[in-house]
């Protein structure tokens, strides 16, 4: 390590790139006091941009131990560093510390850089670097700062780190002031990057910005964004929304987009969406079962979907013979987390429904699902020998336990 810190000093800049590089290879092994404050005076005083970078990933390297308040200190002075990209990497360092650099002087150098600074790439790193400080840097002045940005700045890469961060702070930035500059530009901004974020950003914040304008706006950005990357985002901010999100206009807007969506991760962002609400909503459950756009939409919103249980359970029982024979067929494709006693029982009732397209879907799923000998013996247990459901649980049972 000594020889590497001696290395620092050669006149030439390749070798103490090569030295930086060293050292930041090492990790928290390399955090010591002096190796730290040396990569600090390069980062900030090495006339070579080249060595700046390298011992500024050393210092990124070296994780959190670099955070003393001797190297903040230094790093916001050097944010009124005359050369932007000194600037810059001092940021990036100090974003790369997370909540240990949550200082009020730093959060208010981060904001000067976020609203004033000429160079793009400084101001793009501030709203990074806030972004990474989590919810501890969600402060008044730091919201304001970062709305200010996305509604003002002419750089869209710095919208789009802007509107990342606030994601990142999740609920702890859920006010009404950000929630409409994010839903601004999901709506307005000619930047397709920055509607993604802003997108992923309100799903985020969850329940806290499932409101009906921003459930519209998603719904809108679904159907309509001519970018993919865009509509998938939406759908998967939908979906982790919550119960608030799983109203028939969204979960309507999610059917369409899994039947007629050309694009397969947005599908797929779709089903995982619908996954995640259509147990909240009972009726939407029935009317998706109803009105199933492919067979193969089953596997893609069902799959290793445990939550789906009670609510596919409860619906072996509709009116409709469609609707119980494709919930025994969902209960199938969720696998083992279906392989119940309780759900067996049920599909075993099911085996003499007066539907034939209900018996075939239950024999069907009472032969793939993969159930213990316990679990066997558990049914076998609960049905008594004089119950309907009692042959048919014996000849299940001979047929699994061979």
């Amino acid at each position: 390590m000594h020889e590497y810190l001696a290395r620092l000093q050669d006149p030439n800049p390749l070798v103490r790139m090569g030295a930086a590089w060293a050292l930041g290879q090492m990790g928290e092994a390399a955090a010591t006091p002096e190796v730290i404050r040396a990569l600090v005076e390069r980062l900030l005083r090495d006339a070579d941009g080249g060595v700046r970078r390298e011992a500024a990933w050393a210092l990124v390297w070296i994780g959190k131990a670099a955070a003393t308040p001797e190297v903040i200190g230094d790093l916001v002075q050097a944010l009124g560093d005359p050369y932007a990209s000194v600037r810059q990497e001092a940021v990036w360092v100090l974003g790369s510390m997370g909540e240990a650099a949550a200082k009020k002087e730093v959060l208010q150098a981060l904001v000067q850089a976020l609203r004033k600074d000429e160079a793009w790439g400084v101001r793009r790193e501030a709203a990074g670097a806030l972004g990474r400080m989590g919810a501890a840097a969600a402060t008044p002045e730091v919201l304001g700062a970062l709305v200010q940005c996305l509604r003002e700045d002419k750089d869209g890469d710095v919208r789009f780190e802007a509107a990342r961060a606030l994601g990142r702070m999740g609920e702890a930035a859920a006010t009404s002031e950000v929630i409409g500059a994010l839903l601004e530009r999901l709506r307005k901004d000619k930047d397709w990057g920055v509607r993604r974020e802003a997108a992923r950003a309100l799903g985020e914040m969850g329940e806290a910005a499932a409101t009906p304008e921003v459930l519209q706006a998603l719904t809108e950005r679904l159907r309509e964004d001519e970018i993919s990357w865009v509509r998938e985002a939406a759908a998967g901010a939908l979906g982790v929304m919550g119960k608030a999100a799983a109203t028939p206009e969204v979960l309507g807007a999610l059917v369409q987009c899994l039947r007629e969506d050309k694009d397969r991760d947005v599908r797929s962002g779709a089903a995982e969406a619908l996954r995640r609400l259509l147990p909240a909503h009972p009726e939407a459950l029935r009317n998706f079962l109803c009105t199933l756009p492919a067979p193969k939409a089953l596997e893609e919103v069902f799959r290793d979907s445990p939550g789906a249980v009670p609510a596919l359970r409860a619906l072996l029982s509709d009116p409709d013979p469609k609707v119980r024979s494709r919930a025994v067929q969902a209960l199938g494709i969720v696998g083992p987390a279906a392989a119940t006693p309780e759900v067996i029982r049920d599909l075993l009732t099911r085996r003499l429904d007066k539907a034939p397209s209900v018996r075939t879907a239950a024999l069907e799923v009472l032969r793939k699902l993969p159930v213990s000998s316990e679990t066997v013996s558990a049914v076998l247990r609960d049905v008594q020998g004089d119950e309907p459901e009692a042959a048919e649980a014996a000849a299940w049972a001979l047929e699994r336990l061979g």
